[in-house]
Order: structure tokens, then C-alpha cells, then sequence
């Protein structure tokens, strides 16, 4: 968080809308593409330039591990759209869990 505090920009509750291959999110081999929405928590750019993807979860759930199991699919999506949006690559995401106050790196 300190790193946050010291951020060059900090931007919350983002949505957004972006066409993404077909291919990319769902394992089949079409050439559509798809529109993907969504809302991104929390992404800021570090005083060096690095920019970190932080996504809240609530749920209920006795270790970290598990939110990774059930939410990397959508923090990958959320990466593809935020690379593709700012054009820079994202180079941290963290899951941060409400319930266990604890972060967990993908």
C-alpha cells in the first residue's frame, strides 16, 4: 500500500469495454472476436513506471489459494484489456481478499 501511496496515478472502479480474439479467452479456434466488460477495482502506475492490477474479492474462504483457483481466468482477461487499452504491459496483479486481509500475487 505504500507503493500505492506513492503512486504516479492511481485509478479505481475503471470500467471498461474492449474486443478481444475469441481465441484468447475461451480455448476454441474461431476467428471472432468478443466484447468483454467489465470493472477494474484498482491499477495504478509506480513512481519507476511498472503498472499493478489489483482486483477485491469477498468471498468467504480459508486460504488465498482459492480465490486464485476461481478468478485467475477473469484477472487474465482484465490484464489482456488493460495492456491492450494502455498499451503497456501490466506487471503485477494481486487478488486481495476482504475476508482473509491478505493479498495473493498471479
Amino acid at each position: 500500500w505504500d507503493e500505492m501511496k506513492c503512486a504516479k496515478e492511481v485509478h479505481k472502479e475503471k470500467p471498461f469495454y474492449i474486443n478481444l480474439p475469441a481465441k484468447d479467452i475461451y480455448e476454441v479456434d474461431i476467428d471472432e472476436n468478443v466484447l468483454v466488460q467489465g470493472v477494474i477495482d484498482l491499477y495504478y502506475i509506480t513512481e519507476s513506471g511498472e503498472i499493478v492490477l489489483v482486483d477485491y474479492k469477498t468471498d468467504r474462504v480459508k486460504e488465498a489459494e482459492e480465490l486464485v483457483d476461481k478468478y485467475s481466468e477473469q484477472l487474465r482477461i482484465y490484464k489482456m484489456a488493460l495492456e491492450k487499452s494502455l498499451g503497456k504491459k501490466v506487471t503485477y496483479v494481486y487478488i486481495y481478499s476482504v475476508y482473509l486481509e491478505e493479498s495473493v500475487e498471479l
